[in-house]
């Protein structure tokens, strides 16, 4: 049933995001990216905005709620309810062309600390490669350390995504976990997520062998498992055998982080990524090593002093 300004003017946040947005969403959505609103919208935005309408709320309302949630759930659990909230109303707003001031404009995101992911040294990761060997899924161990995959897109590939002849590996897809256990395989999570990478020689011929030793299988790498298993398998792993731990996100950190240390250009690095600007890489990959500082340092020194430090 279609719905008019007028009527829609009347709606409430709760029954616009529950009843016409979150539907809406989920049909051009990840099953998990919706889920993901949904939990926020039901958890943060409802409570305080469930029963007004759009032409009820104040800037300086959301302003007060967003600095409220900081304390509580975090700067960016807050701006992510903010986000949800934001997203709503615009929708709204696009949806049934209403003619109402837009009150998400201009409201400021809490401070956030530094984002520092936990990473693993070259010596460490080499350790960790070695103590994956024989485990069930040290392939795909392979694959997230040697190409700084998402998780969900080292969970995605097949074998046949693999190029024996030069170790290229075409990635293309990505898998993810909904609620219930249930799969979806969707395209990257970028255009420049689809992409085409090489591995070093160490890791196509560790695949390879495992390729040979599993009788040449074909389909998903990881099997029949899910990625949560997956993940919770390499965790146990890593654990028992008191291996460097960081989570499978985090090694994708540790090869950018290791690159960046190793002198390969950030531009070369974004695009290994699959992400869309370098802004990206470097607010959330790139954590120099404090070798590439003191680097920096004596090369200043050298230049200033004519010395080292």
């Amino acid at each position: 049933m279609s719905i008019t300004s007028e009527q829609a003017m009347g709606l409430t946040i709760e029954e616009i995001a529950l009843a016409h947005y979150l539907p809406a969403k989920a049909k051009r959505r990840r099953a998990n990216t919706v889920e993901g609103y949904e939990s926020s919208i039901r958890l943060h935005v409802l409570p305080r905005f469930g029963g007004l309408a759009i032409a009820e709320l104040g800037r300086n309302a959301i302003q007060d709620w967003v600095d409220e949630l900081a304390g509580t759930c975090g700067p960016g659990g807050a701006w992510k309810a903010y986000k949800c909230l934001r997203q709503v109303i615009r929708w709204a707003i696009r949806e049934w062309a209403l003619l109402v001031v837009d009150v998400t404009v201009g409201i400021e995101r809490p401070r956030r600390p530094a984002y520092r992911p936990k990473t693993l040294t070259p010596k460490q990761l080499n350790e960790r490669v070695r103590g994956m060997w024989g485990h069930r899924h040290e392939a795909t161990h392979i694959l997230s350390a040697a190409l700084g995959l998402r998780p969900g897109e080292a969970y995605a590939l097949e074998w046949a995504d693999i190029s024996w002849r030069d170790g290229a590996v075409r990635v293309s897809k990505t898998l993810q976990q909904s609620k219930g256990g249930v799969l979806h395989v969707y395209p990257t999570k970028t255009e420049q997520g689809d992409r085409i990478l090489y591995l070093p020689r160490w890791a196509r011929e560790r695949l390879h062998a495992l390729w040979v030793a599993a009788g040449r299988p074909k389909g998903r790498i990881i099997g029949d498992a899910t990625p949560a298993a997956v993940s919770a398998a390499i965790r146990r792993h890593i654990a028992r055998e008191h291996l460097p731990e960081v989570t499978m996100q985090c090694l994708r950190h540790t090869w950018a982080t290791i690159a960046s240390g190793a002198g390969v250009a950030i531009e070369t690095i974004a695009r290994f990524l699959g992400h869309t600007s370098l802004d990206m890489a470097y607010e959330h990959y790139m954590r120099p090593s404090k070798a590439v500082y003191v680097d920096a340092q004596r090369a200043v020194a050298r230049a200033v002093m004519g010395g080292t430090m």
